[in-house]
């Protein structure tokens, strides 16, 4: 009987669907086609190193990319004056699966380019994110409450719209 009950619980569980992986974020700037944040894409040779401290002190070394580089990357212009001008009223926003969302002033984001503090991120030194974390997330130095998992949209937006310089 037990091997019959034992045979019948593997049975169904072959039969269920497997869960799918997490799709991992999409990057939105505007006047250019969408593109997938793909989590291999953070971890080239040029990736980083971020380290994350929890409240008792225990340290996660996570790899991936600064955020400002995974924009310029997808297409955004940045380094000229002109780019600039129309970047100053510009912010990125980014949302997670759970809906939970934070945002960013291309600002701060461009003021800490020599020295950064946001990074997309898609495994850690043990390996690959967890289903719930990943398989990209955000991490933010010094502002925990933007750190966050298992990211959905990556989106650049204006809030206004600076005239030409003359």
């Amino acid at each position: 009987m037990r091997n019959r009950l034992s045979f019948a619980v593997a049975l169904l569980l072959l039969a269920m669907p497997a869960r799918a992986a997490s799709p991992p974020p999409t990057l939105r700037i505007p006047s250019l086609p969408d593109r997938t944040v793909a989590p291999e894409s953070l971890l080239g040779a040029d990736r980083s190193d971020a380290r994350l401290e929890d409240t008792e002190g225990n340290v996660t070394v996570y790899h991936g990319l600064p955020l400002l580089a995974v924009l310029e990357k997808g297409g955004l212009e940045t380094k000229s004056m002109p780019s600039q001008r129309k970047l100053a009223p510009g912010i990125v926003v980014v949302k997670a699966r759970d809906g939970y969302t934070v945002v960013f002033s291309m600002g701060e984001l461009l003021m800490h380019r020599s020295d950064p503090r946001v990074y997309l991120v898609s495994e850690t030194a043990e390996g690959p994110l967890s289903e719930r974390d990943g398989p990209v997330r955000l991490i933010v130095y010094g502002d925990r409450s933007r750190s966050a998992y298992g990211l959905a949209l990556i989106e650049v937006r204006y809030l206004s719209e600076n005239p030409p310089k003359k």
